[in-house]
Formats: C-alpha cells, structure tokens, sequence
C-alpha cells in the first residue's frame, strides 16, 4: 500500500471490498535520533537504572502509608474515608510494585484492592485478613534479601489470594465469626517439614 502524504484517509478499492487507509500521525510525534543525537529511548533506560537504587526505599515508604492507613482503619472503623485511604495505598503498590522490582507485593497489593473494592464485604471481621495482606506486603518488601523469600512469598501471595477469593465468593454477611476470618493462612512448610 502507499504511504499517505496528506492528513486524509486514503481509500483503496478492491473487487469485493475497500480498503481505508488512515494516516499515521504519530510518525510527526517522534523524533529519530540522528547518528550524532542520543537515543531518547537509550536515555530514559539509562535514567531509569540510575533511579532504581532509590525504588527499595520508595517501596518502603508505601508500605508506611499503607500502615498508617491500617491503623487508621482500626482506629475509626469503616468510613469511607478510612477505606478510601486504604484502598489508594494498596493500589499505589500494586500499580509501583512490578515496575520497582516487587511483582509480588503487587500481587498482595491487588488482593486487598479487590477485597476493599467489595464494599458489601467490609465489616470488622475482615480486619484480620487486612491486616494479613497489610503484613504481607511489608514482609515481602522488607525481606526480599533472604534465601528463599521470592518463594515464600509467591506462595503467601497465592495464599492470600485464594483467601480474598473464597472471602468475595461467600454473601455478604455470611462470612462467619470473627475468629474464622481473622485466622492466617498457614505458612508454607520448608521441605522436610512435611
């Protein structure tokens, strides 16, 4: 097909059909680098590695937020406030956590979304899954140096998921006691210990 010159979409005609061929505006957006120009492309990874030293520390300071937020979740019950706050932290993790190099808190982070976006669900029997995931993350982003912590903590993250899952399956205010909510998953067992 021939490239379009012009602004208008172009039209070509077949025996059995048409072909419309609209222009590519996004070709007069993009600067290519000349052979004495620096990739803008090259500079941004370049610039993104040099920030990447600073993403554990920024981690850790969403995972103060959603702390703070927690607590704040104790302290005043559900309110919407209190579980807007809530909600904003988790999703700041979940949509930072994979790009700063920490899928799996991000896939915690994702849980509780879930789980506060279904706002049927909410009462104070699910502080203790809260406060699970809440956990979680922060173990996750705090021990992510130890042997086998990648692994551990896919396997809580699968835990927890399956937990917010059946949680979200059962109506809501039939989510049984207090104390059946609030039971942590169980920790996955080192070989050898089974």
């Amino acid at each position: 097909m021939a490239e379009i010159r012009n602004d208008t979409p172009g039209i070509t005609k077949y025996s059995d059909h048409e072909v419309i061929v609209t222009p590519n505006r996004l070709k007069k957006a993009v600067r290519r680098a000349g052979a004495d120009e620096r990739d803008p492309i090259v500079d941004a990874e370049a610039a993104l590695v040099e920030l990447s030293a600073q993403f554990a520390i920024w981690m850790e300071d969403e995972c103060a937020e959603l702390d703070k937020a927690r607590h704040l979740l104790h302290a005043e019950g559900f309110t919407e406030a209190t579980r807007q706050r809530l909600f904003r932290a988790a999703h700041d993790i979940k949509g930072h956590g994979a790009t700063f190099g920490f899928p799996i808190a991000a896939e915690v982070a994702d849980s509780l979304c879930r789980l506060i976006e279904d706002g049927a669900h909410l009462s104070p029997a699910l502080f203790g899954v809260i406060d699970q995931c809440v956990d979680a993350v922060r173990a996750i982003i705090r021990e992510r140096d130890l042997a086998n912590a990648e692994r551990t903590a896919a396997e809580l993250a699968e835990s927890l998921r399956t937990l917010v899952d059946d949680l979200l399956a059962v109506p809501a205010g039939e989510q049984g006691s207090p104390e059946a909510a609030t039971a942590p998953p169980l920790v996955p067992a080192a070989k050898g210990e089974r």
